[in-house]
């Protein structure tokens, strides 16, 4: 073999090694990757048991734990029942001037509607903390909730959530119910992180706690849509409950971390004339 022969095989080799050292560097660096992703991405462990002691056809009753935090869930089309959570929400204030409540609200459209049409709210869901209610709207909607339409009302009563604008709307045209107090979560974020490089007002649910609270809350949502309710009954499913409670605890967790700045990303107030 000639010289020049031998210069070309040793450099093919001196590549190949190279290039296999190169291969497992990169083989690290993606197995590191992957062992930090897996510690940094905290998806939440959530679990859902029924009471079946409760002998109420209208209400339901569920213990949900988020990681190691437990929710009181009742699911009720009673009109004695929620007035009962309303009156005891009341006095769960965190000060003498603000109650906190996270909110959301959905409809369960029925066959012949699409999801853009502007059709009534089927239930309505609230959370303040350890105890979440999911009030059934009754199908004769042409009396408002008075209860329900009392408590937003309260100026004590700061109602957190995602979408507020719209849910407000629509609570309003649909239901008759004016929230005094609405805070929409992008909009406390905003104001609450002071957040320049973050465009915080277009963050989903999800991605914005992980903002806010600092750490990973990452819930697991599968792809098709999840059933409302157990075949040939009233009663949510164990998935749907999970996923209402999880959500408006989000909102109440957001709205707990950023108190100080909560009024001024309620809903605009009517301002007071000059006499």
């Amino acid at each position: 073999m000639t010289r020049s022969e031998l210069s070309y095989v040793s450099a093919v080799t001196s590549f190949h090694r190279a290039l296999q050292d190169i291969l497992s560097t990169i083989e690290k660096t993606e197995r590191a990757s992957v062992r930090e992703r897996a510690t940094t991405t905290m998806v939440l462990q959530i679990t859902v048991e029924r009471d079946y002691t409760i002998d109420d056809s209208k209400t339901d009753a569920y213990t949900v734990h988020v990681e190691s935090h437990r929710i009181l869930t009742v699911f009720t089309r009673s009109d004695l029942i929620a007035p009962q959570w309303l009156k005891q929400a009341l006095k769960s204030s965190l000060t003498k001037t603000t109650v906190l409540v996270g909110v959301w609200a959905e409809t369960d459209y029925p066959w012949g509607y699409r999801r853009n049409e502007d059709v009534p709210y089927d239930i309505l869901c609230l959370n303040i903390g350890s105890q979440s209610l999911i009030y059934g709207f009754p199908h004769d909607r042409d009396k408002p909730a008075r209860f329900l339409l009392s408590f937003f009302q309260d100026p004590r009563v700061f109602a957190v959530g995602h979408g507020m604008a719209e849910l407000s709307r629509k609570l309003k045209l649909h239901h008759r119910i004016q929230i005094r107090n609405a805070v929409d979560v992008n909009n406390l974020a905003v104001k609450g992180l002071k957040r320049d490089d973050l465009d915080l007002g277009r963050f989903g649910l999800d991605r914005l706690a992980k903002a806010v609270l600092g750490k990973r809350m990452d819930v697991f949502r599968p792809e098709e849509e999840v059933e409302w309710y157990v075949e040939d009954s009233w009663s949510l499913r164990s998935q749907k409950v999970k996923f209402c409670t999880v959500d408006i605890y989000l909102c109440f967790l957001i709205g707990l971390e950023l108190i100080d700045a909560i009024d001024g990303a309620a809903g605009p107030k009517k301002k007071k004339k000059n006499k």
